[in-house]
């Protein structure tokens, strides 16, 4: 085991570049998103984050029914892996259309919105 102690970080040391460029490899944003955080945020409507909201329900509705397609057979309710993979997606089925009257109601309101 080596006995040496650990020398204090100095003001030269820390302005190295070698310390630079390595705490500037800490940062593993891309430039997209860090271009994203210094432009100005732009208002989003509730149409749109309601749409978001059903596109993503939508992809995890489609997931989860693929997995249940994949189920070992037989696909019926003596079968308990399918059971469980089937109620999962009947759960994401129902949040999808959740999602789907929610932006129903965004455009409903914004539609009434525009009338006024």
């Amino acid at each position: 085991m080596n006995c040496r102690t650990a020398e204090p970080m100095t003001s030269d040391i820390a302005s190295a570049p070698l310390v630079q460029s390595l705490l500037a490899g800490l940062d593993m944003r891309s430039n997209k998103a860090r271009e994203q955080e210094r432009a100005p945020r732009k208002v989003v409507s509730a149409v749109e984050r309601a749409s978001k909201h059903v596109e993503a329900a939508r992809r995890a509705a489609d997931a989860s029914l693929a997995r249940a397609k994949a189920a070992p057979r037989p696909h019926e309710i003596t079968n308990p892996v399918f059971v469980a993979l089937f109620d999962a997606h009947q759960q994401d089925r129902e949040a999808l259309f959740a999602a789907m009257r929610a932006l129903d109601a965004a455009r409903t309101d914004e539609s009434a919105d525009d009338r006024v």
